[in-house]
């Protein structure tokens, strides 16, 4: 089923044939880590400062988003570029790091699209500190999984 729908995907233009090695999967990774750290440490040293939570935002973001296309390249894939090219990789993270014990975290960090959409073109930004824990949470066990992936791909 899974790659039935990345065949489809494909047909449809959103994603395309690519050869990835294995130093991609782990540089990228490493990527998201440190990412993952710089928002955590903004988190911490916040005083409340709106600044800060967009800056940690932005991160958090850019982390599940960068998780989500090593997932799609460990099938062999890469999201195709233009419009739209980011949803379609974090859409695809169902497809590829299929759990069902995962899916409360999917879908609260695939709603994080919209806040930063909303963040990017003028909206007033609105998220409270419970949520950026939340999403700083989330991130770090998707990142855990991906991890255990490429682990699993290396001992293969």
């Amino acid at each position: 089923m899974k790659s039935e729908n990345l065949i489809r995907l494909e047909k449809v233009g959103k994603i395309k044939k690519e050869d990835f090695t294995f130093d991609y999967f782990v540089n990228r990774c490493g990527l998201v880590s440190r990412r993952v750290k710089t928002a955590e440490k903004l988190l911490k040293n916040n005083n409340n400062d709106e600044s800060v939570y967009i800056t940690a935002y932005s991160e958090l973001y850019s982390s599940f988003r960068i998780l989500c296309e090593i997932m799609l390249a460990m099938r062999g894939y890469r999201t195709s570029r233009g419009l739209g090219h980011h949803e379609s990789a974090i859409s695809t993270i169902w497809i590829t790091l299929e759990d069902e014990e995962m899916k409360p975290v999917y879908l609260r960090l695939k709603k994080i699209g919209g806040k930063r959409n909303d963040m990017e073109y003028g909206s007033k930004f609105d998220i409270s500190s419970i949520e950026m824990e939340t999403m700083l949470k989330d991130v770090k066990t998707v990142l855990k999984k991906v991890w255990n992936e490429i682990e699993i791909k290396k001992s293969a």
